[in-house]
Formats: structure tokens, C-alpha cells, sequence
């Protein structure tokens, strides 16, 4: 199980379901089939305890509220112009 927001190299699979974590979001894709059988109530189980672990990140005091700087920070690019290759 991954530990929401707290580094960029954690990802997990349920299913066909990948998550991937990152210090400023969570990515979700792909597609679970929760089968009314043994296998679908684990698959469900994890959805749920990683979507209980996400929400109770963001009730954590000041978690969200810098998400701006934490972005502008991530950019590779930041405050350098780049010319256009295809001009």
C-alpha cells in the first residue's frame, strides 16, 4: 500500500487499476472488474483502504494549502523561455 503524498516513487496495482504516487497528487488509470467472489472483496478491500488513506491525507492540518508553490516547484522549466522548435 502506498503512503498518499509522500514521495514520487511509490506506485501500486488493483487489478488493472495503477496508482501512482507523487508528493503533490495522486494519479489514478486504468480499469478494475470487482467480481462478486472471493477475488473482487480483496480488490474492494484495498480500494477502499487506499481511498481511506488519500482522504485522511487531505485532513491532515496545511497538507493542500501551498499545492501551488509545491507545483511551481516540480517544473523542470521554471522561469526559463524556450524556443519554439517548430518555428
Amino acid at each position: 500500500m502506498i503512503e498518499p503524498f509522500a514521495n514520487n516513487h511509490q506506485s501500486m496495482q488493483i487489478g488493472e487499476l495503477v496508482i501512482e504516487n507523487q508528493v503533490d497528487k495522486i494519479i489514478i488509470y486504468g480499469d478494475i472488474e470487482l467480481t462478486l467472489d472471493a477475488a473482487g472483496y480483496q480488490q474492494a478491500q484495498q480500494l477502499h483502504e487506499l481511498t481511506a488513506k488519500i482522504v485522511q491525507a487531505f485532513e491532515t492540518p496545511d497538507i493542500y494549502s501551498n499545492s501551488a508553490e509545491k507545483s511551481k516547484e516540480n517544473d523542470d522549466q521554471s522561469g526559463r523561455n524556450i524556443d519554439n522548435p517548430f518555428l
